[in-house]
This record gives C-alpha cells, sequence and structure tokens, in this order.
C-alpha cells in the first residue's frame, strides 16, 4: 500500500468526533467569564463523572497519558522496578513506565480479545514487580476478576487503562467504578472528548487524597492555603506533574457527558449489526463478547485473512480502514522484541472497520456489503 494510498481519507472516515451543539455556547461563557484555570468547571465535570459512572473519587488531568504517570507516580514507581503491562497497546500505556525509570514487562495477550490473558501476567510476576496495568481494548473489558485475584496474591495494586472504555461494563458494573486505580482519556475521536483530558478514578480515598497532589507540583489545590503573599503550603514533599484540567477542557467534557447516551446508542446500533452480519464470513473472525462484558464499541477490530489484500479492497471503495496499535516491543525504546506468540499472530491480522456515531444507515451497508465481496474473492 502507498503511502498516498494509506493516507486517503476517502467517503467513510475511520474516526468521527462527537461534540454536542450546546458545548459551542458554553466555551463561549467559559471565555467570556475570564476564568480559563481550573476552577469551578472541572470540579463539576469530575462530580458528573463520578455520579454518571458510580465512581467513589477521582481527579481531572490534562490527558491519559498524563493519568497514567502521575498513577504510577503515586504509587512509588521508580527506577527498578518492573510493571506488568499489555504489549498491545497504544504506546503510551508503556512509555509511561518509561518516563518513571521503570521497564515494562509484557506479558501475552488473548486472540479471542485482544486483552491481557492472565496467565501470562501470573507467569511474569518477580521479586521486582510493582504493579500491573490492563487495557480494556476496544471497550471489551478485560477478565477482572482473575487480574484482580492474582493483584490481591501478590499485593500489587492494578492500574486499568480504560481509553477505551468509558461506558463499558464488567459483570453489570461501570469500568473503573470499582478500580484500584481506572485511567480515563478524552482525547479527540472518545466518545466524550475534550479535545484532550483524562481523568484518574481510584476506590482508594487514600490513592485519592495523593493523587490531588501528584496532578499539581505536590500541592493539593482545593486544600492549599490562603495568605495573603503566598498561598502555597509551607512545605512541599512529593514531587508532583503540571497535570490539572482547565476550565475550558472541563466544559466540553460537561457537554459530553450530558449526551453521552446520544453516541453510546448509534455506537452499540452499529456494533452489533456488525456482529449480526459479519459473524459468517470466512475470512473474518470477531472479537468476543463475553455475555457478562458490555462493550461500548469504541473501536471495532477484527482478525482478517491477507490484511494488505484486505485493505486495498476497501480502500478502492473508499472507506477507511487501518492498523489501529502496533505491538509495542517492536520499539527499540521499549529494548526489543519478546516471545510473544499469540501478539505476534494478532499484530499481522488485525485491523479497524469504521465505527462511529457519525456513521450514516447506507455507509454501513456500503461498508458490510464491502467486506461480505472480500470474503467472496
Amino acid at each position: 500500500m502507498s503511502k498516498k494510498d494509506y493516507e486517503m481519507e476517502g467517503d467513510i472516515r475511520l474516526w468521527g468526533v462527537y461534540v454536542p451543539d450546546e458545548a459551542i455556547s458554553a466555551v463561549q461563557d467559559i471565555l467570556k467569564s475570564k476564568w480559563l484555570n481550573t476552577g469551578k468547571q472541572e470540579m463539576l465535570f469530575r462530580k458528573k463523572v463520578c455520579e454518571k459512572f458510580n465512581i467513589p473519587f477521582c481527579v481531572a488531568v490534562s490527558n491519559g497519558t498524563a493519568a497514567l504517570r502521575a498513577s504510577l507516580a503515586m504509587l512509588n514507581v521508580k527506577p527498578g522496578d518492573e510493571v506488568i503491562s499489555t504489549p498491545y497497546t497504544f504506546m503510551a500505556t508503556n512509555t509511561s513506565i518509561l518516563e518513571q525509570g521503570a521497564t515494562p514487562v509484557f506479558a501475552d495477550i488473548k486472540y479471542d480479545d485482544l486483552n491481557i490473558d492472565p496467565k501470562s501476567i501470573k507467569e511474569r510476576i518477580t521479586d521486582k514487580t510493582k504493579a500491573i496495568i490492563c487495557v480494556h481494548y476496544a471497550g471489551n473489558p478485560c477478565d477482572m476478576d482473575e487480574i484482580r485475584k492474582i493483584g490481591r496474591e501478590n499485593n500489587l495494586p492494578i492500574i486499568e487503562d480504560c481509553a477505551h472504555a468509558m461506558g463499558s461494563k464488567y459483570k453489570g458494573q461501570f469500568v473503573g467504578s470499582m478500580a484500584d486505580i481506572a485511567c480515563f482519556s478524552f482525547q479527540v475521536v472518545k466518545i466524550i472528548t475534550c479535545g484532550d483530558g483524562g481523568v484518574i478514578a481510584t476506590t482508594n480515598e487514600e490513592y485519592y487524597e495523593r493523587l490531588k497532589k501528584y496532578i499539581w507540583y505536590g500541592v493539593d489545590r482545593e486544600n492549599k492555603k490562603t495568605r495573603l503573599l503566598d498561598p502555597l503550603p509551607d512545605d512541599i514533599d512529593i514531587l508532583g506533574f503540571k497535570y490539572n484540567m482547565n476550565d475550558i477542557v472541563a466544559t466540553l467534557g460537561i457537554a459530553g457527558l450530558d449526551h453521552f447516551e446520544v453516541p453510546m446508542k448509534r455506537r452499540k446500533e452499529i456494533g452489533e449489526r456488525y456482529r449480526r452480519e459479519l459473524a459468517s464470513c470466512a475470512k473474518i473472525k470477531l472479537m468476543y463478547y463475553s455475555p457478562d462484558k458490555t462493550p461500548n464499541y469504541q473501536i471495532f477490530p477484527i482478525h482478517v485473512e491477507n490484511r494488505q489484500d484486505f485493505a486495498m479492497h476497501m480502500q478502492k471503495y473508499s472507506i477507511q480502514v487501518n492498523v489501529n496499535n502496533r505491538r509495542n516491543d517492536k520499539y527499540s525504546v521499549f529494548g526489543g522484541k519478546r516471545d510473544l506468540p499469540i501478539t505476534e499472530k494478532v499484530d499481522n491480522d488485525v485491523i479497524l472497520i469504521p465505527l462511529h456515531s457519525e456513521l450514516m444507515d447506507n455507509q454501513v451497508d456500503k461498508i458490510i456489503k464491502t467486506i461480505k465481496e472480500y470474503d467472496r474473492i
């Protein structure tokens, strides 16, 4: 596939952006108010996130990567430590480990849902292991009962990378609502978008109190002293970051939360239609969605025979498809490839087809028809 072919946007785009109309006027109001930094809107955004998704505590940050990095720092992950993680994710999941000076230890994944394999996690725990990161890939939740059991047995905290999973459910509970730590992203193509933004959710109040400091220079902004000459505390004993969310971003997030059901309903309609109408294809294998897991259909990955030929076929009909993530251990920054047989297989046959709330019914018809034509070739 040529660079020109790869960059062709096509008539049917892979990604879509959902921004409610009211977000425009709401952001205008904030701009006119002249309070653009972290303030009342950021607090309201956090309150709404907690209420909507049954999350006990959360802090808001500038992006999902910042959420991961702050969480690792709060857990005192440091040079010499190891963090078990998945290799099949956007690199930010694992560069955040490197930023703390620690080493990502890659567990293998499962072919049927692309999520980290609990058995492989167990095999990689050592005296140096400080935490476990799992990614709810494509909004299809991981096997959390098994992963949490491993965490409890080895006294290891679990960080759930929920960048894909806002609104997904595991055994009837929202992803993140039962988590040690759950890191969400509101990047531009997420179901709720702030352009960029993130949230760290937790069920642990001690973690929450500490996270408030890690996201703003080691200072809890909500409880900092207010004095005439110096509003900062007398001492700062935590090396924190500049990760706080501002009120402009929070206002976009509030609008997205208030209309969350609109894109979710449409994504569900499309995702379930794909599952019904593509299930019998011989050259296509769909992800497995366990009955006790409710995906949000953030993306729709499939396994396909002869991926290059499939991509050329789809683009011939102006339908964008793409490889969303590559195995992270292929990048030299992570130290080179590991022996991960399922990851290797997945890295060669997974591709995304379009799924977002802006797709029209006739476009979904065309996508399904074109895939079925490929299946008959």
